[in-house]
This record gives structure tokens, C-alpha cells and sequence, in this order.
């Protein structure tokens, strides 16, 4: 027989119990937390309360826990390494091999960041040589920026070109920020914007013509 006072509410949810809470959104999140066992019937105001609480900030670790799970990604390990090699390959010199800073062994903070654009629902990961702390990735044109798009066969270079700034605007749009030398005459030195449209079964991103000049592989393509 349950305690007096326990089960639904009025409104047919579980009045309020904070144990209950946790123990739903545990399941609901899959974060497997562990629980105390609820004390028996007949125990103190103050056990009570004591529980309460401590169930209370369980659950704000929990969902602040959860959060973090869905806003940090980490980059697949074939693209971390891509950007650990071209950091540390500027200063190769092998007629000086000392004269060169201390070898990178991980990607700055935000060089490689998750976005979306393919419809597969799986990352899509950018790679923005700003944070590379290199003139040689840098230009007129803004600073190399390189798009890996999911496929099912794995991810897939759709980008790698000088710019100034990569953003999707959804349904496999792409809008990039490039020289102005693919707008004149009519746009002003900064604001030249291409939108590319992303093409599943090409696995390409298609330049629209009005801006057919402009190659989203020109950098690769010049290597």
C-alpha cells in the first residue's frame, strides 16, 4: 500500500515528486543515472526534504549533462587529423628543421565545428583555417574554409575555397562570403555573397549561374 499522499496528481502527472521526475527524465535522455531508493513511509519532514532537494539538483546535473552531450561533438579523428597535418606542414623546412614553433598536436578551439547540410541527419563538419594561425591560409579572398558532407558511404569534401564566411540557411543551402570579384560590378567590396545549393546525388554543391565564375573547389583544385 503506497504512502499517503503519493501517486498522480490532479492533473495525472506525478505530483511533483522529484524522485519520479529523475527517474523519467533518466530514462528519457538515456543517461542510465543511478537513484537513491525513496525513503520508507513514516520518515521525517527532513529526510523528505533532504531527498527532494538532493533529487532536485540530480536533475538540473542531469539535463545541464544532456545538453552538453548534444552541443559538443567531437570531430571524427580523419579530420582532425587533416588539420593537424597542414597546421604543422607551414614551417616543414627540412634545411632548418629546428627553427619552427612547438609541434600542434590538436585542432584550435573552433577550426572544426558540426553543421548541417546534407538530409541524413549526421553531422556535416566545416573546417575554417582562420583558427589555423597562418597567413599561407589567408588572402584578398578571406582564409580557407573546407565543408565535409555526410554521405552513406562516409563524409565528402563539397567545399575547400578561400572565404570569408560559411553559413547554411537550410534545405541544403549554402551561403558563402567571397571576393568581390565575383559581384562586380554591382556589390561592394565585403559584400559578395554566393548561395550554393548542395546536390545529393552528385554529392557536389551547385554553383547557381549568375555566379558561375566561382569555383567551391578552387583551392583543392589548385593543389
Amino acid at each position: 500500500m503506497g504512502c499517503a499522499g503519493s501517486g498522480a496528481g490532479a492533473n495525472g502527472r506525478h505530483g511533483g515528486n522529484p524522485v519520479t521526475m529523475l527517474r523519467a527524465l533518466s530514462m528519457s535522455l538515456g543517461l542510465g543515472l543511478t537513484l537513491l531508493a525513496v525513503p520508507a513511509c513514516g520518515g521525517s519532514s527532513s529526510d523528505a526534504g533532504d531527498e527532494g532537494g538532493g533529487a532536485a539538483r540530480a536533475a538540473g546535473d542531469a539535463m545541464q549533462l544532456a545538453g552538453a552531450a548534444t552541443s559538443d561533438q567531437t570531430p571524427p579523428e580523419g579530420l582532425t587529423w587533416i588539420a593537424i597535418r597542414d597546421i604543422n606542414r607551414v614551417y616543414d623546412d627540412d634545411n632548418s628543421p629546428t627553427d619552427r614553433p612547438p609541434l600542434v598536436t590538436e585542432p584550435p578551439r573552433g577550426m572544426i565545428t558540426p553543421i548541417t547540410v546534407s538530409p541524413d541527419g549526421q553531422a556535416d563538419w566545416l573546417m575554417d583555417y582562420t583558427e589555423a594561425s597562418s597567413a599561407q591560409w589567408c588572402g584578398t579572398g578571406g582564409c580557407r574554409q573546407r565543408l565535409f558532407v555526410s554521405t552513406p558511404d562516409g563524409l565528402v569534401q563539397v567545399f575547400d575555397a578561400n572565404a570569408f564566411g560559411v553559413e547554411t540557411l537550410g534545405e541544403g543551402q549554402v551561403r558563402v562570403q567571397v571576393h568581390h570579384i565575383y559581384c562586380e560590378p554591382q556589390a561592394a567590396p565585403d559584400s559578395c555573397t554566393v548561395v550554393l545549393q548542395y546536390d545529393t546525388a552528385g554529392r557536389r554543391l551547385a554553383v547557381p549561374p549568375a555566379h558561375d565564375e566561382f569555383n567551391p573547389m578552387g583551392w583543392a583544385q589548385s593543389e
